[in-house]
């Protein structure tokens, strides 16, 4: 009989995507950095995408050479902020006491040098700019429109703003974690190597529970710069 014929070679199966893969039974790459694979996809998309998640904001932060621009007050950023950000408020607010809400609340004013400060602190048009207030709604979009319209050309929103990015990282932009553990991403090799390789976890304390939204009812920039300008 003649012999049985040699079994084909198989060659590597093809790479699949962290997308395909969540959804069978093979491990999840976490769709976040410092995957490669990740990161390659949100540095293709952006600035074009124009709305960043806090997953994707860290990519254009940590491996595209992004400027976090912090939009909220001087006040706000004293008690929280992402190291490097540059803090330019678009709304002017300090605290003060409200009798009638039985609280501190801000005392608000329209910045009306909002954009020479920008343009005295990134000159740069080409810039790439990541923009985020409290909680990126109305001071995170009033400033892209500003900036948009006043030329810049890569800028992007990032969505849930510095509330969001304070959930998941810590002021050290290590990774928080719901059961209060951190991952120690390996401190040597390329800052986007793969995900967890040659790392181990730490207990860190868990987090506080931080709202969505910023409760504070922010003024219109556009509104009042007019009224300003009248």
């Amino acid at each position: 009989a003649a012999p049985a014929p040699a079994p084909r070679a198989r060659g590597p199966a093809p790479a699949r995507s962290i997308y395909e893969r969540k959804y069978d039974n093979s491990p999840v790459l976490p769709a976040e950095w410092p995957d490669p694979e990740f990161c390659a996809d949100v540095a293709a998309r952006f600035p074009d995408d124009g709305v960043a998640s806090v997953f994707e904001a860290r990519v254009l932060f940590s491996e595209e050479g992004y400027t976090y621009l912090d939009v909220r007050t001087p006040t706000e950023f004293d008690e929280g902020y992402v190291v490097g950000a540059v803090n330019i408020p678009i709304i002017n607010g300090k605290r003060q006491w409200d009798s009638e809400v039985g609280d501190r609340v801000f005392k608000q004013s329209v910045n009306k040098d909002f954009l020479k400060m920008v343009e005295k602190k990134l000159p740069d048009k080409q810039q790439k700019i990541m923009i985020s207030c409290s909680d990126g709604r109305t001071r995170t979009m009033s400033a892209l429109i500003a900036l948009d319209e006043a030329g810049y050309e890569n800028i992007v929103g990032m969505k849930g703003g510095f509330l969001a990015w304070t959930k998941v990282y810590d002021n050290k932009l290590r990774r928080r974690r719901e059961d209060g553990y951190k991952e120690v991403y390996a401190a040597d090799g390329d800052a986007c190597g793969i995900h967890g390789t040659g790392a181990g976890f730490g207990r860190v304390d868990a987090i506080a529970k931080v709202p969505k939204y910023d409760v504070t009812e922010w003024l219109d920039y556009e509104e009042e710069l007019e009224k300003v300008n009248a």
